[in-house]
């Protein structure tokens, strides 16, 4: 079994690389591009005989990301 915790900035956080990112977009002439939002994942392997969701939540908060400035999400893949 495979969680895939999703990891980005809050509303309200600068991201200068993102920034950054689609200034560049504007520069090439694309004007269609609205926003960039950047982020990061991690693909956690688990074996299948319970379900580890509670302990990957708290991984999440505690390790993977910065709760004060980032949020996170889990999907269960397989």
């Amino acid at each position: 079994m495979i969680f895939r915790v999703y990891i980005n900035f809050k509303p309200g956080i600068l991201d200068p690389e993102a920034e950054a990112i689609m200034q560049t977009i504007k520069n090439m002439g694309n004007k269609s591009i609205e926003k960039i939002i950047k982020g990061k994942f991690f693909d956690i392997h688990v074996d299948d005989k319970k379900d580890y969701f509670n302990e990957i939540e708290k991984i999440s908060e505690n390790l993977l990301s910065n709760p004060v400035i980032e949020n996170f999400k889990i999907i269960k893949k397989n």
